[in-house]
C-alpha cells in the first residue's frame, strides 16, 4: 500500500435501523484504521448509502457511484467496515475490484483484516465475496418465505388503509383489510359518475358541497382525532379511481406488487371493484383524458366547435350591446391572432340549438353504442408484460444466472407459470376479437341526452367523435355541419338500422342560421 494514502470510506446499510452494523460505527471503524500508524492516511471523503441493497452495484449507487465516475483521482484506498458493506454480489464486486486495480487503488475491509494489495487478502476477499452473495440468496427466499405466509393469510403490512378498507384483526395475530361500507359505497358512487360523463373536477365539487370528508379526514374521525377540512380535488379523484388498490392489488411506491411468479400480490379478498372491470373502467378513463378538463367547461361546445376555415377549435367568448344586452358567442381560437383568413363566429343559443337538434331528433331513436375494446387493450398489455418476463427469464437461464439447485427449481416454476399465462391471454384476445367490437347501453340518443348538463354533454360530443364545423355560406349565413363517422362503421359491424341511404353515404346533418332568426336545417 502507498504512503500516506487518501482514503475514501464508504458506509451501507439496507435498513437504517439495523443498530448492529450503523453508519455510525462503520465510520469509526475507518477512522480508527485509517488513523492508526501502520496507515497515516486521511480521509479524503465518505460514500454513504443508506437503505440500500447489497444487491446494488457500486457503480450504481447514489453515494459511492460518483467516486468512482467523477471523483476517481480524489483518492488511493476504498475502506469499508466489511466486505459485504461494498457488495453482496461475487459478479459486481469482481467489476470493482478489476476497475482498482487498473487505476493503481485499493480495496480494505477493515475489520476482516483484508487488504486487497496483497495475494493473501485478493483470495479471501473472493471467498467472503462467494459467501456474502449466497447470504443475500438466503435473504431474499426468508423474505419472499414470509411474504408467501402473510399473503395466504391476507394479512395486510403495509401503513395507513387505502382508500375504501379499514382494518380487521385476525385471530392468528394481523391484520386484514375488509371494505369500509360508507367509502366502498362512496367509490361505486365515483365511478358510474366518471362512467357517466362527470369530470373528475364536478364530482370533486359535489362531494365538497356535501360535506363528505376526504378519505383522510375520515380516518381521522374514526381514531377521534380532529379532522383538517381538506377539500376534495380533481386529482384526488382521478388518483383513486386509478389507483391499483381499489382493485385489491398491493402497490409500492406507484408500482404493483408481484410475486415470484410475475402475478400481482392482492391486499384482500374483498376489493372495491374486481381488476377484470377495474382495468377496462382505467383504460375507458385514459382514453377520454384529452378531452376531461380539470376545471368546468363554460359551454357546450367550448372545444368542441371547429372553425372551418382554418379547423381550429372554437371558444365561447362574449360581446356586450350598444344597449347593454351581453351575448354570449363561439369564435375561431385564431381569431386573435391573424392566421386565420376568415375566422368562424357564431351566436352560442344557437349553435346549442342545433347541435341539441341534432342529438335529439336525427340521432334521437338510434340506441347508443358503446365500443367494447378496453378490455381488449388490457389483455394485450398484460400479454406483452407476461412475455417480456418470460424473455427476461429464459435469457437469465442462457447465460447461467440460475446455478444452485433452488434458484433452478424457481425458474423452471415461474417458466411454467408465465408460459401458461401467455397462452391463457392469448386466448383471451383470439375471443375478444371475435366477439363484437360495440354494445349497446339500453339507451338512446335522446334519452341519453335529456339526463345531462352542458358539461356533460361537451364529454359526451366528444366520447363519441361528434364533429361541429362552422363556416359561411355565401350570402353571409352560419353554416353548421354536424357529424358522426363513427356512425356508419356502428351500422355495419352490428347491422343496426338506419335511414335508408342517407346515414350511409354523409353520416352529417348541415343546419343554415340566418343572423337574427331561427336556424333551419337543410
Amino acid at each position: 500500500m502507498i504512503k500516506h494514502p487518501r482514503v475514501l470510506g464508504a458506509v451501507r446499510l439496507s435498513i437504517l435501523k439495523d443498530d448492529t452494523t450503523s453508519p455510525e460505527k462503520q465510520r469509526h471503524a475507518v477512522e480508527h484504521w485509517a488513523a492508526g500508524p501502520a496507515v497515516d492516511g486521511r480521509i479524503a471523503g465518505w460514500a454513504e448509502d443508506l437503505d440500500v441493497s447489497g444487491a446494488m452495484h457500486p457503480f450504481k449507487r447514489p453515494g459511492l457511484g460518483p467516486w468512482f465516475n467523477e471523483r476517481a483521482d480524489e483518492w488511493d484506498v476504498l475502506a469499508v467496515w466489511k466486505l459485504d458493506r461494498l457488495s453482496r454480489k461475487a459478479g459486481h464486486f469482481a467489476e470493482v475490484f478489476e476497475w482498482c486495480q487498473k487505476r493503481g487503488k485499493t480495496i480494505v475491509s477493515v475489520t476482516e483484516g483484508i487488504d486487497m494489495a496483497t495475494p493473501m487478502g485478493k483470495m479471501f476477499a473472493q471467498i467472503i465475496a462467494a459467501f456474502a452473495e449466497g447470504e443475500l440468496d438466503t435473504i431474499r427466499a426468508r423474505a419472499l418465505s414470509g411474504s408467501a405466509a402473510r399473503k395466504a393469510k391476507g394479512v395486510w403490512i403495509g401503513g395507513v388503509e387505502p382508500y375504501g378498507y379499514h382494518f380487521e384483526r385476525q385471530e392468528g395475530g394481523g391484520k386484514k383489510l375488509v371494505q369500509d361500507p360508507t367509502y366502498a359505497v362512496l367509490f361505486r358512487e365515483i365511478a358510474e359518475h366518471l362512467k357517466g360523463d362527470w369530470s373528475a373536477y364536478k364530482i370533486a365539487l359535489d362531494l365538497n358541497r356535501r360535506g363528505i370528508p376526504t378519505w383522510r379526514d375520515h380516518l381521522r374521525l374514526v381514531k377521534g382525532e380532529e379532522p383538517r377540512g381538506v377539500a376534495w380535488t380533481a386529482n384526488a379523484i382521478r388518483a383513486i379511481a386509478m389507483n391499483p388498490t381499489v382493485a385489491g392489488i398491493y402497490t409500492h411506491k406507484g408500482e404493483n406488487v408481484v410475486d415470484e411468479n410475475g402475478e400481482n400480490v392482492r391486499i384482500t379478498d374483498a376489493p372495491l371493484m374486481e381488476f377484470a372491470e377495474w382495468s377496462e373502467f382505467v383504460a375507458a378513463l385514459k382514453s377520454d383524458r384529452p378531452v376531461r378538463r380539470s376545471t368546468p367547461s363554460r359551454s357546450m361546445l367550448g372545444g368542441v366547435a371547429i372553425c372551418h376555415a382554418c379547423g381550429a377549435r372554437m371558444s365561447s367568448n362574449k360581446k356586450a350591446k350598444e344597449n347593454g344586452r351581453v351575448h354570449h358567442y363561439y369564435s375561431c381560437n385564431n381569431v386573435n391572432t391573424g392566421t386565420c383568413a376568415s375566422p368562424g363566429r357564431i351566436r352560442r343559443d344557437n349553435l346549442d340549438m342545433a347541435v341539441n337538434s341534432f342529438v335529439q331528433i336525427t340521432l334521437g331513436s338510434l340506441p347508443v353504442m358503446e365500443r367494447a375494446g378496453n378490455s381488449i387493450s388490457q389483455a394485450k398489455t398484460d400479454l406483452a408484460e407476461a412475455e417480456a418476463t418470460l424473455d427476461r427469464l429464459e435469457s437469465d437461464y442462457l447465460a447461467g444466472r440460475f446455478k444452485a439447485g433452488v434458484q433452478v427449481e424457481r425458474y423452471w416454476g415461474q417458466h411454467e407459470f408465465q408460459s401458461a399465462k401467455v397462452e391463457r391471454l392469448r386466448e383471451e384476445i383470439k375471443n375478444a376479437e371475435a366477439a363484437p367490437a360495440w354494445k349497446e347501453t339500453g339507451r338512446t340518443y335522446a334519452e341519453e341526452w335529456a339526463t345531462k348538463d352542458d358539461e356533460q354533454k361537451r364529454v359526451f360530443l366528444q366520447r363519441h367523435a361528434i364533429t361541429v364545423t362552422v363556416g359561411s355560406t355565401d350570402d353571409g349565413n352560419r353554416r353548421v355541419v354536424c357529424k358522426m363517422p363513427e356512425l356508419a362503421e356502428i351500422a355495419e359491424e352490428t347491422g343496426l338500422h338506419v335511414p335508408e341511404g342517407y346515414w350511409l353515404t354523409a353520416p352529417e346533418s348541415e343546419y343554415i342560421l340566418p343572423a337574427r332568426a331561427a336556424y333551419k336545417r337543410k
